[in-house]
């Protein structure tokens, strides 16, 4: 009955063939449908007949129409952030804007304010001004709707699976597992039993990971991390650490360890504790994430995980780049190695 309903796909009326049709006519995904067309990935051969099968029958015209936006499109690179005033991201553009600027290519920036309808209007701008590639930073964005978008995507600080892209869509992130463990690790040498967990918000992508790596890292270690440990505001940032550390405290709720997954969240609930007059690291130690300037200024300086800002911006660029020119590329999943940076937030039980 499923070959049947494949079969009985036909081109739609009165609208250009795309690759969800071939996709819904062969029975696979987008990503594969667009990793057959560019030659690009793994699939079967099987796969590949039924996709250029239908290809054929549905009428599909992918070289006529890339030949066409290239023929039209600018030298320039759209870039998509949540905040410009973000020192994580103003890094990384930084780093990424001088690459593209020694190869001739200028950027565009759109700062979205965290919102998802400014980030979709702005995918929608940057693809009406023909711009040869688009870089999304701390994307919320459907993957799929990068899919179906002649212009190639690179996401930066958001993990995709390959099974997710075609040769389109790819993504440089830190590796924000890792990050989580070596918090885990951190606190749990610093003498931490009770450690819990301040996330981003809950629909920031690099969440999920961080607290994995974090619940997994103490997992190794022999404990269980309760789900009441996993702290989740709705808004990230210094303010909410601080109303959210205070809640902690009065609550009575037993910890001598913080995770807090930003580092104006680590600082925040390093101004708590002090005025709590609670010693830091010797009854609680913190541990946060990205070593921003402030990390260094913390009371006392913040041990954080350290994320290489410069690199992930050189790799997204000659990524963004290589796609852009038609170019083989290493990889459509690049995850940057991260690093502790210990100060006197933390400290070692066994030294």
């Amino acid at each position: 009955m499923s070959n049947r309903l494949h079969n009985a796909v036909r081109r739609p009326m009165g609208r250009t063939v795309t690759v969800r049709d071939i996709a819904e006519k062969c029975g696979v995904s987008v990503a594969t449908v667009s990793r057959v067309i560019n030659n690009n990935g793994r699939f079967s051969q099987e796969t590949e007949h039924r996709v250029r099968a239908a290809i054929e029958e549905l009428g599909y015209q992918p070289n006529q129409m890339a030949r066409a936006l290239r023929a039209r499109r600018t030298d320039a690179i759209g870039v998509i952030v949540p905040s410009i005033a973000n020192e994580f991201y103003s890094s990384v553009i930084l780093s990424l804007q001088g690459e593209l600027f020694d190869e001739g290519f200028s950027i565009i920036i759109y700062n979205t304010n965290g919102s998802v309808e400014m980030e979709r209007q702005c995918h929608a701008h940057l693809a009406a001004q023909n711009v040869a590639g688009i870089i999304s930073v701390n994307s919320h964005e459907d993957v799929r709707l990068a899919l179906d978008r002649p212009v190639p995507t690179v996401y930066i600080d958001r993990f995709l699976d390959p099974d997710e892209m075609g040769s389109n869509v790819a993504s440089v992130s830190s590796d924000n597992f890792a990050s989580g463990k070596l918090a885990a690790e951190e606190l749990w040498a610093s003498g931490s039993r009770h450690p819990v967990t301040i996330t981003p918000r809950p629909d920031a992508p690099v969440t999920e990971m961080r607290t994995s790596g974090f619940v997994r890292g103490l997992k190794d270690l022999g404990y269980e991390l309760p789900a009441e440990s996993i702290f989740t505001p709705q808004v990230t940032g210094y303010e909410t650490s601080r109303i959210m550390t205070e809640r902690l405290i009065s609550s009575g709720y037993p910890f001598d360890g913080i995770f807090a997954q930003t580092d104006w969240e680590a600082i925040g609930a390093l101004e708590v504790l002090r005025s709590h007059h609670i010693r830091v690291p010797e009854e609680i130690a913190v541990v946060g994430h990205d070593d921003i300037m402030i990390a260094q200024f913390g009371r006392p300086p913040l041990t954080t995980i350290h994320q290489d800002a410069a690199q992930i911006g050189t790799r997204t660029a000659h990524l963004i780049l290589s796609m852009v020119r038609d170019e083989p590329i290493e990889s459509n999943s690049i995850l940057v190695p991260v690093g502790l940076v210990r100060r006197e937030s933390t400290r070692r039980a066994d030294l």
